[in-house]
This record gives C-alpha cells, sequence and structure tokens, in this order.
C-alpha cells in the first residue's frame, strides 16, 4: 500500500470510528446500526471493495452471526467538475483545503510557538491558505453539492455486485447473514440558513446537517440491496460532525422515527444552471497589519456579479416555492436572501406570475407594492431580529480562528 492508498484507508477509518461513535450515543436504528459497524475486522487479501468488511457474532449460540459490509465515499459541497474519457467526475476542493491547512499546522506550529513573534512568512502563509479557500468557496451552489453526490452514488452502486460478492464470500465461511451499509461523508461549507419547520423558524450561521429532500430521493432510487446508510455531515475542516443512519428500506419513515425533517432546498441558486454562480472571476486577497501584539486581517474581494435585477428573478422563483411547500406544510430551508424576501414581502405577495423572455422563472403580484420607505425599515428590523449585522461581521473572523495556529 502507497501512501497515497494509506492516508485514503486512514480518513475512511477515521470517518467510521466517528460515525460508529455518535450512533453508539443514540438510541434506535441509530444505535443498533453502530453496533453492527462496531464488529470484528475481516482480514482479506484485498482491503478494498468493501472498504471494511467487519462480523458481529451473535449473543445467542442458536443465532447466525452477521457479517457487515461497509462501503465509505465522501462528498463536498466544494467541488469542481472534471471531465475524463469515460465520465464526469467532481475533485474535492474542500479536501484540498484539508490538505493546505494541515501542511499549513505542520509547518508553522512549532516555530510558532517557540518565537516570541509570529514569523511574517507564516502569517502570509496564513492568508495565501485563506484566500485559495475563498476562491474556491465563491462558485459553491447546491448544483455542485447535488451532482457531486449523484455522480459518486451512481459510481458506487456501479459497484453493488462486487462489494455482495465479497460480504458473501465471508459470511459463507462463517454461515452468518450479512448486510452492506453506504456511509456517506457529506462536506459543507453553506452559510446562513433558515430552517422552518411545523411554522417555527431557526436560524444556523454555519450549517452541518441538511436533510435534504433531493439527496434522499436519490438514495430511495438506488440500488435495493443496500441496507442501511449511514450518513456523517461535516463543515469543510471537520471541526462539527453529526451522523445519522437509516434503514434504506424506509428511509423517511427512518428519519421520522428519529424526529429529523426532510427539508426542500428553497436558497436562491435553487433555480442556477448547473455551470453557474452569482460571481464570476472572483478573487480574495488577504492581507494583514501588525500593530504590535496585534495583527489584525483584512480581505479585499474582487468579483464580476450578475445583475441584480437578474438574481432577483432566481430569489422569486425560489420564493415561489417557499409559498408551494407552505401550503403542504412541508419543511423548507432557505438562504438569506430568500429569507429576507420572505419576511419582508411575505403579507403582500397575494399570487404569481410567470415571467416574460423565459420558460422558468417567476415573480409575485402584490396586494399593494410597499413602498421604499416601507422596505428600508422592514430589512433594518429583519437584521435586528436575527442579529445579523454582528453575525456576518464574525464570518470571516471564525474562518480564519479556524485555520488559525
Amino acid at each position: 500500500m502507497n501512501r497515497q492508498e494509506r492516508e485514503k484507508k486512514e480518513r475512511e477509518l477515521k470517518c467510521l470510528n466517528t460515525a460508529i461513535n455518535k450512533l453508539l450515543s443514540q438510541k434506535g436504528d441509530g444505535k443498533r446500526i453502530g453496533k453492527l459497524m462496531s464488529g470484528i475486522d475481516v482480514e482479506r487479501k484485498s482491503d478494498e471493495r468493501p472498504d471494511f468488511i467487519r462480523y458481529v457474532a451473535s449473543a445467542n449460540k442458536n443465532e447466525r452471526g452477521i457479517v457487515v459490509g461497509v462501503e465509505h465515499f465522501m462528498v463536498d459541497h466544494l467541488s469542481k467538475e472534471k471531465q475524463s474519457k469515460k465520465k464526469t467526475k467532481y475533485q474535492s476542493m474542500g479536501r484540498i483545503h484539508q490538505n493546505n491547512t494541515l501542511s499549513y499546522y505542520e509547518k508553522w506550529r512549532e516555530e510558532v510557538l517557540n518565537s516570541e513573534h509570529i514569523p511574517a512568512d507564516a502569517i502570509t502563509g496564513l492568508c495565501d491558505t485563506l484566500s485559495a479557500h475563498f476562491n474556491n468557496s465563491a462558485y459553491a451552489t447546491i448544483k455542485t453539492f447535488y451532482f457531486s453526490f449523484k455522480s459518486a452514488l451512481d459510481t458506487h452502486m456501479a459497484s453493488i455486485d462486487e462489494y455482495q460478492r465479497a460480504i458473501k464470500v465471508e459470511a459463507d465461511k462463517r454461515k452468518a447473514d450479512n448486510k452492506l451499509i453506504i456511509l456517506i461523508e457529506l462536506h459543507s461549507a453553506f452559510h446562513d440558513f433558515f430552517f422552518h419547520h411545523n411554522r417555527k423558524i431557526h436560524y444556523e450561521n454555519t450549517p452541518v446537517m441538511l436533510v435534504l429532500d433531493e439527496f434522499i430521493q436519490l438514495l430511495e432510487k438506488a440500488d435495493k440491496r443496500v441496507d442501511y446508510y449511514v450518513l456523517s455531515f461535516s463543515d469543510t475542516l471537520d471541526t462539527k460532525t453529526k451522523t445519522i443512519a437509516v434503514n434504506a428500506k424506509d428511509i423517511r419513515g427512518s428519519l421520522k422515527k428519529q424526529r429529523v425533517p426532510v427539508y426542500h432546498y428553497c436558497g436562491a441558486d435553487l433555480y442556477l444552471p448547473k455551470d453557474w454562480a452569482f460571481v464570476k472571476d472572483y478573487h480574495m486577497e488577504m492581507k494583514h497589519e501588525e500593530h504590535g501584539e496585534e495583527t489584525t486581517f483584512q480581505a479585499f474581494p474582487s468579483m464580476c456579479t450578475m445583475r441584480p435585477e437578474y438574481k432577483l428573478k432566481f430569489i422569486y422563483s425560489a420564493l415561489r416555492m417557499v409559498y408551494i411547500y407552505y401550503a403542504k406544510k412541508e419543511p423548507v430551508v432557505l438562504d438569506l436572501d430568500v429569507e429576507r424576501m420572505l419576511e419582508i414581502f411575505f403579507q403582500h405577495i397575494v399570487s404569481w406570475r410567470k415571467c416574460e423572455g423565459d420558460n422558468w422563472s417567476y415573480e409575485p403580484i402584490f396586494l399593494t407594492v410597499p413602498s421604499v420607505d416601507y422596505i428600508d425599515k422592514a430589512f433594518d428590523a429583519f437584521k435586528k431580529r436575527w442579529n445579523l449585522e454582528e453575525i456576518l461581521n464574525q464570518d470571516i473572523a471564525s474562518i480564519i480562528e479556524s485555520n488559525n495556529l
């Protein structure tokens, strides 16, 4: 096993152990599936396909044990599409940021801890690491997340026969039953989400667990020979992790028993085409200034942005879907742009009409068109209600802190 393969295996094992620990602290399906994953490793000539095979002996001598195969794959919100001769692949930019951050840490940790002042090159290196991360994050949309998920899922579903053969070989040796678990590691870098469920709203500055209907539909359409899915949600740098496990034969029922809502995504980028973003030619330059023992960082972004009136078409069209799901009393998650429009205009919108010139966008019909003065005051009230002024000012500071020594 070469270095790259060894590092891959270490990452997979870390994800598996984290998922097991999280699940064992739960009740019901979560704990039961966590125990299934906690068996003894089966020695094989090849460690691949599936990534792990474990044996769980029965406590009752009259019952068969279970051989469990666990196949792991990772999905990254920060992904870049790469075309190959055979198929489209998605490169994880979040993983690159993880590696860059770790390399930076390992390079400078000892010197910084043993120096009276932080070396100038260490600060410059931090700025470069952050700049690269901001530049990749700018193009991440729900579509990059969705298609990265679909591509990885399709790839692994195509290998189900191979997983099953390997698991069955080990199960037959032990006269045991067998199960297949797909462990999906999901990294996201979303900010400022508003979760609507049962007419209540809660805000998360950096949401981690996103159980979205569009993704659950993909799992429901996947190969029926999978027994369980374990979803391990995390941010880009693995500072927060949440894990849920579901019965693959009844995903929504399993989620309902665990009181985990399935949300419809209604962010402003909902209708953005696959290769679009709201910015173009984005570049973030980070600079720093030293004032005695204090170092301050400044961010200088440059970009071309979508025309406001055109972006508004996307916001309004997403907002229309909020109204539709509200009428069905189904959970929705909104980003900052759509939530702001919802709270400012909700009581004034009576219907919707198709926009001219395309076949997808909608615009609201107002009972009375709100005045500019009303909109300004409503916007200020919205920021105060959610304490957004302070939260948004902390965003860059928190990212710097998470990367800091």
